[in-house]
């Protein structure tokens, strides 16, 4: 009898436990009328409800890409698509507090703060204006926020700068004076060390990795502590365009920097023609293709300096029939592996990560579309750490894949709709506090 209970009483407790909401989980659309951040609830089980889409006060670029270039789907070429329109990681993030969700807004040159409610509905605090005209990326530590943004002029987005706030306990923004600094090329990622000493800024266009002193103040060095190149093997290699960045924390007082680079474009930065059989079998690469895509880790010192550990570690078996446009990283909560996103082959991805930061490919690929045709962008971890949330530029969907701990490996929970069908950008979530 007691056997019989205790069965019944667990199979009661499943379906409350499958409905405990975990986080919140946020998108933007990038609609160019007035963005806007779509919320989701995430339950225990991974699955996702929406909650609401929510203004932003400022402007997306719509059907536009920070390039300047128009939407044109019939063209094949991965910068023309409008459906990866800020090519950049943390367009959309949290503060540090968990209270806010920090949204960059490309259209009007803008950031906004908007307050995390009880029921992860969100409301508008303020706008802010960013460096420059195209804002595109977002890091938090404390009460600081960064953003970085591309340059002046959108027929030739080769420079850019970063800007600092402060924001206060109610998710207000208030710029810091004289905070403003140049950068050597287009950003592409902007991410804080765990302990707040360094903010670390990736370049696109460039290949440049820098690394900023943060004095206790708030303020960045004039210059970067260190800069470093992102690895180039050979001539034969494929430039490396670096996009997303994951840090982690390493042995002693050091840090572990992950960098994704897409490999689509020629040493002498010229694209090459997709062969017939990749025309034929992949959406994304009609007319260009890349190489194998890769992540390199680099060593972040106690005074900021960077080294490379694991350089151009290939999502495949060589330069050429691997994984393509490998752009966007997140890690376990352990540290222990690393999955990326590769849209041009709709892909995911798994590294895994040692204790001295060096990293190896551990499955090449973890989840693929069957069709080849979902656009997977940014991707963020789940609140309770049990799943990987991620994004389609060209479906509109949030997808949900659960982790197994011990081997890395994901499956595949479901793609839920939502977000603007071809042009959404940012993925954060927000761990839940029930009342």
């Amino acid at each position: 009898m007691k056997k019989i209970l205790c069965c019944l009483l667990f199979a009661c407790s499943l379906p409350a436990f499958a409905n405990e909401i975990t986080g919140g989980v946020y998108v933007a659309t990038n609609n160019a009328d007035e963005n806007s951040v779509v919320g989701y609830k995430q339950f225990a089980d991974g699955t996702l409800a929406q909650v609401g889409e929510y203004k932003t006060g400022g402007k997306g670029t719509g059907f536009v890409e920070l390039f300047g270039l128009p939407y044109d789907p019939t063209t094949g070429h991965t910068f023309t698509d409008g459906i990866d329109p800020l090519a950049a990681a943390y367009g959309l993030w949290r503060s540090a507090d968990n209270k806010n969700v920090l949204v960059v807004n490309a259209g009007n040159g803008t950031l906004s703060s908007l307050r995390v409610q009880d029921d992860l509905s969100l409301k508008l605090t303020n706008v802010v204006k960013a460096g420059d005209i195209k804002p595109n990326g977002i890091a938090s530590y404390k009460n600081l926020v960064y953003v970085v943004s591309m340059g002046k002029k959108l027929e030739d987005p080769s420079d850019g700068n970063i800007k600092g706030f402060t924001i206060d306990d109610n998710g207000f923004l208030k710029e810091i004076p004289n905070s403003i600094r140049p950068l050597t090329g287009r950003p592409a990622s902007v991410e804080f060390t765990g302990d707040g000493k360094y903010l670390i800024v990736v370049e696109i266009t460039t290949g440049v990795t820098h690394a900023y002193a943060v004095d206790e103040n708030g303020l960045l060095s004039e210059k970067p502590v260190s800069s470093i190149d992102s690895p180039q093997a050979s001539k034969d290699r494929f430039f490396a365009l670096p996009i997303g960045t994951k840090i982690v924390k390493g042995e002693d007082d050091n840090y572990t920097l992950l960098v994704t680079e897409t490999r689509f474009i020629t040493s002498d930065h010229k694209f090459y023609n997709s062969s017939a059989e990749h025309k034929k079998k992949y959406p994304f690469l009609r007319l260009f293709e890349g190489q194998s895509g890769s992540v390199t880790s680099y060593n972040i010192d106690k005074n900021g300096k960077l080294s490379v550990i694991s350089p151009d570690v290939i999502a495949g078996k060589g330069y050429w029939g691997g994984q393509q446009a490998v752009c966007w990283v997140t890690i376990s909560r352990d540290g222990k592996y690393a999955w990326t996103t590769n849209p041009l082959t709709s892909s995911i991805s798994t590294y895994a990560i040692n204790k001295d930061g060096s990293i190896k490919l551990k499955q090449e690929i973890a989840y693929q579309d069957s069709k080849y045709d979902e656009y997977f962008l940014d991707m963020d971890l789940s609140a309770d750490g049990n799943y990987v949330n991620v994004i389609s530029g060209n479906t509109g969907k949030t997808w949900v894949f659960k982790i197994n701990h011990e081997t890395g490996e994901l499956t595949v929970v479901d793609g839920y709709p939502g977000s603007a069908l071809t042009h959404s950008y940012g993925i954060v979530t927000i761990p839940y506090k029930s009342n």
